[in-house]
């Protein structure tokens, strides 16, 4: 930038050595606060909720007390922020050990003794889950209104549902987007009379400025089981024509028994016994006569 200026003959007009001296200003200023932003164009940093948030502001020069504060107001000062952060000066750090969704906004370190400042804002990545009675997969009968909440988290979070290989980011036909208690808009899915044909995996996934930088938006999935109407009627059925058959069974076998019995009863019966109905022996009857 020096060297830039030197080129231009700064006494050519007014104009021009003015933009010569607001040019080394900014040149100098920008080289005395140096934030660790994770996207340098859009001065942003990015967290995840629950976890630690760490931000860095390098200063250039030796001896300068370095300063933080959050939406203009100091970092001691902001009542969400008491006990829960820490300041690192020899390493000019600002820590928060758990950080929450609501930590996000516009952070601002600065040197009081320089006027000079550098702001940093900070968003948190987006997290969606659904609401905890759909757990991993939903079985729905035909005809009947299927209801899915996508509870999205983190900074300005913007949802796009995807169903099977069809992308939906407003309502359109049967599939109705609505805006959730939270104020997310397209987080409740409805389909008002669901159909076969609507046999589909459900994935919401979840977006913002700090997914535009990193690439990897929030996603989760459910699988979403259709039955016909007459599903369950077939199972009865089913469970009768078997209960049916096997009672059928049953009762050839035993008609198969008893006749089974009857003949061997007959044949242990000798012919004479049948005959004359006595059950001694010879000796016996001829002794009689």
């Amino acid at each position: 930038m020096t060297m830039e200026c030197k080129r231009i003959s700064c006494s050519s007009t007014t104009l021009v050595a003015l933009l010569c001296l607001v040019t080394l200003v900014n040149a100098q200023d920008s080289d005395l606060l140096k934030p660790n932003y994770d996207d340098a164009i859009k001065r942003l940093k990015y967290f995840d909720i629950g976890k630690a948030l760490t931000l860095g502001c390098d200063v250039t020069q030796d001896g300068l007390e370095l300063s933080w504060s959050k939406d203009g107001k100091n970092v001691s000062e902001v009542e969400s922020l008491k006990g829960r952060f820490s300041l690192i000066p020899a390493e000019r750090k600002f820590i928060i050990t758990r950080a929450l969704e609501t930590d996000a906004g516009v952070y601002n370190c600065s040197v009081p003794k320089l006027n000079e400042s550098r702001s940093i804002t900070v968003v948190a990545n987006v997290l969606v889950k659904f609401e905890s009675t759909e757990v991993g997969k939903t079985n729905i009968v035909e005809g009947e209104k299927l209801s899915l909440h996508c509870i999205a988290y983190g900074s300005e979070p913007r949802i796009t549902w995807m169903i099977g290989n069809n992308s939906y980011k407003a309502s359109k036909d049967r599939i109705v987007l609505q805006e959730d208690e939270r104020g997310v808009e397209n987080a409740l899915l409805t389909i008002e009379s669901i159909t076969l044909d609507d046999y589909a995996e459900f994935t919401c996934e979840g977006r913002n400025d700090a997914t535009d930088v990193t690439g990897k938006p929030a996603t989760v999935t459910m699988t979403v089981r259709v039955r016909g109407k007459y599903a369950a009627l077939y199972v009865f059925v089913g469970i009768i024509a078997e209960v049916v058959v096997l009672c059928a069974i049953i009762l050839i076998c035993e008609k198969r028994r008893n006749k089974t019995e009857i003949e061997e009863s007959d044949t242990d019966q000798s012919p004479d016994q049948n005959k004359n109905g006595y059950n001694g022996n010879d000796s016996e009857l001829r002794q009689r006569k």
